[in-house]
This record gives C-alpha cells, structure tokens and sequence, in this order.
C-alpha cells in the first residue's frame, strides 16, 4: 500500500520527459532489498524471526506523512490550488527558481469550475464534484477496458514473476546464491526500462520484455541434463531462467508506469490498486505453480512461457503513452487520446506553444472572454508548468 502510493505521487510530481527514469530508478533500492535477503535467511533461519526483522523498517514509511509534499495534480483537481501553490513555493525556495506571481491562480472567481482549469483555493461554498471510486473507473467505457487489460497484465507478471523468484530452490546449487542472482538480474532489467522506455516509447520496449521473460522458459523443458558427452547443462538452465526473470521485472516496471500514465488523476491511486490487487491474485497462485512439477517438469515453465506470449499481444493493445500528458479527468481518457509530442519534453519551468494552447481551451471552457489569460497554470496533464507571459486566446 505504502509503495504504491509512493508510486503514484511520484509519477505526479515529475513531468513526462523524466518519468520514466523517476519510474524505474526507485527500484533499485526494491533490488538491493532482494539482494540483501538471502543473506539475512541465511543467518537467521527461523522464519518468524526473520518476518519480524524485515518488517519492522516498513514503520518508517510512516513518515512519509509528514516529508512528503501532496501531488499538484490531486490538489489542483480538487479546487486546493492556494495548497499547491503553498507546495511550489516552498520546491522554489529550496532549488533557488522563480515563479511569477499568482502562479496558480487559474480564472476568476466568477467563472465555473472545471477538472482542467481550477479556481485559486476552491471557496468552501462551491458545489463539489462527487469523489471518484474505482467503480467510476469500471463504468467509463474506454477507461474500463483499459483497466480490465492492465489488471491481466498486471496478474501475469504477478505469477511469473515471484513463481521465478520463489522457485529459485529447485534450480541447480546453493538456494541463497540463486536467489541472490536473480535480485541481482533486476539492476540491468532496471537500466534497460529507463533507457528503453525513453527511447523506443512504452508499447514496443514492453512487449519485447514479455517476450523475453517467455522465450526462455519454452527452451528450458526440451534442454536434456547432460549432453551425449556427459557435460552437466544445469548451469544453462539456471542462464535461461535468470534471463526469463529479466525480462519479467522489466515488464513489471514497464506495465508500472504504463497504467500510472493510463489512469487520470481522480482515479489514479484507485486504478493503481486494482491493478495492484490482481498482482497479488497472480502472486498468490505462484507457488502452487511450483507444484506443477510434480506433475510434469516442464508445466511450470510451459505456463509462464504461455502468459507472458499473452502479455506481449495485450500490452500492443493499450495506447502509447510516451510524451503524453497525464490524464486528469474521466473524460480525458475517453475518445482518442492527445498524440505524442516532444514538445512535452521539457523542464516545468518551459511554456511550450502548446502548453500554452491548454490554457487558452481551459479558460474557452470556463467562459473566460477572448483576449489574454495572464499567470495562468499551464496544468493540462502532466504536471504544473507555469506560463509567465500573456497569452493571446482567440474563441
């Protein structure tokens, strides 16, 4: 719960060109916890002991409440803009920048309410919009398939990937050294989401992880243990099975930060959940996957290889979501989504013109008259970038 709250205001607070950095760099420290696993169960073999060891640090996570600032986003779609302006003062003073005055107040006070262009401190007597549960996510069309295909991603890599991790003890040598090398095959797994997903978009880098989390595990149940020379292969199979872990901790990261650009802010840490909890669904079945081996040696590998085939076709199903701005609304998932651009690609302090266009259809939509818009929050959606200068709007 805490991480992946943590998760979505993190994608919240940074824009679309360093998300997915922001999105992956966490992980490592989740690798270095793996890592640092098999040695503690190696010292400390009672298993309530060591449950108890690792889970009195998560109390730090309370503090959280305290050091971590609200998301913009939330705040500004919930009428609380004196909040967020509160919150970018205080990042202002801290990294030295300028702001120009009245940053986020938005339209004047005589003008409606709108989910993309908020009024300044949100007066306690306006009509509020009823809060959105994940059931609003079910009963919007495009959102709700959307939802129902990340919750089967989600599920997927929930199975392959702890039924890989926890299935460690049945590879060839030491128990604590395989699972120690698989932690170890995230890092790079890491690397190559933040590299790729920046590069190549999020589709095409995702299914070419579900792939290689899969094609692996097809070969390992037709490699014989030895060759006709005698030569032991066990080693090759622990190979093909840490390269099928890479590829799924990838695909996991990936399909991370997809569905956090997916879902719109009302709903976010909503969406986020149900995804989450059809993770654990998959999660909970990954150790009666094990027992499949019973059965036949190469079910398990046969299973995970046929999921993650699936996960590699769904995932070119979802919409791109590289260099698009975070959807703020219900209504901004549906119809066809905003295309890509590298105008987006910028720090929050750069207006670009079309940032600059949100603000005058915000200020069309909320009935302001032709003419200029000044200090007016560009905050569309992917963060608050601040337009300075007057911005001529014609209707």
């Amino acid at each position: 719960g805490a991480s992946l709250t943590a998760y979505c205001l993190l994608c919240e607070y940074f824009p679309t060109a360093q998300r997915a950095f922001a999105g992956n760099a966490i992980y490592f420290a989740w690798s270095v916890g793996l890592m640092s696993l098999p040695g503690l169960a190696y010292v400390v073999q009672d298993w309530r002991m060591l449950h108890l060891i690792i889970s009195v640090p998560m109390l730090l996570s309370l503090a959280m409440y305290w050091t971590m600032p609200e998301s913009l986003h939330w705040l500004i779609t919930h009428d609380r803009a004196g909040e967020a302006e509160a919150i970018l003062e205080t990042a202002r003073r801290v990294n030295g920048a300028t702001l120009p005055p009245h940053s986020l107040t938005l339209i004047p006070s005589s003008a409606p309410s709108s989910p993309c262009c908020r009024i300044d401190g949100g007066g306690s007597g306006e009509k509020r919009e009823r809060k959105k549960t994940f059931l609003d996510v079910l009963r919007t069309p495009n959102l709700r398939v959307h939802a129902l295909l990340c919750c089967a991603l989600w599920a997927i890599n929930g199975m392959v990937y702890y039924g890989l991790s926890l299935g460690t003890h049945v590879l060839a040598g030491n128990k604590h050294l395989n699972f120690f090398w698989s932690a170890v095959v995230e890092v790079p797994a890491y690397v190559a989401c933040i590299v790729l997903l920046k590069r190549f978009g999020r589709k095409k880098p995702s299914c070419a992880f579900y792939v290689i989390a899969g094609l692996p595990l097809i070969l390992v149940p037709f490699l014989p243990k030895s060759t006709a020379s005698g030569t032991d292969l066990s080693n090759l199979v622990t190979l093909l099975t840490m390269i099928g872990k890479f590829g799924v901790t990838a695909s996991f990261s990936a399909i991370y930060l997809v569905a956090s650009e997916l879902y719109p802010t009302v709903v976010r840490n909503s969406g986020l959940g149900m995804s989450c909890l059809s993770a654990r669904i998959g999660a909970v079945l990954a150790p009666y996957t094990i027992n499949l081996r019973d059965i036949h040696p190469a079910f398990q590998n046969l299973l995970f290889a046929v999921v993650a085939a699936a996960g590699a076709l769904m995932v070119m199903v979802l919409p791109e979501t590289a260099r698009r701005l975070l959807p703020e609304t219900l209504s901004d998932c549906e119809g066809d989504l905003d295309p890509p651009s590298d105008d987006l690609d910028t720090s929050a302090k750069d207006v670009t013109s079309a940032q600059a266009r949100l603000v005058c259809d915000a200020a069309t939509r909320n009935g302001v008259p032709p003419g200029g818009v000044d200090g007016v929050t560009v905050k569309g959606k992917n963060g608050v970038a601040v337009a300075s200068q007057r911005e001529e709007c014609s209707v």
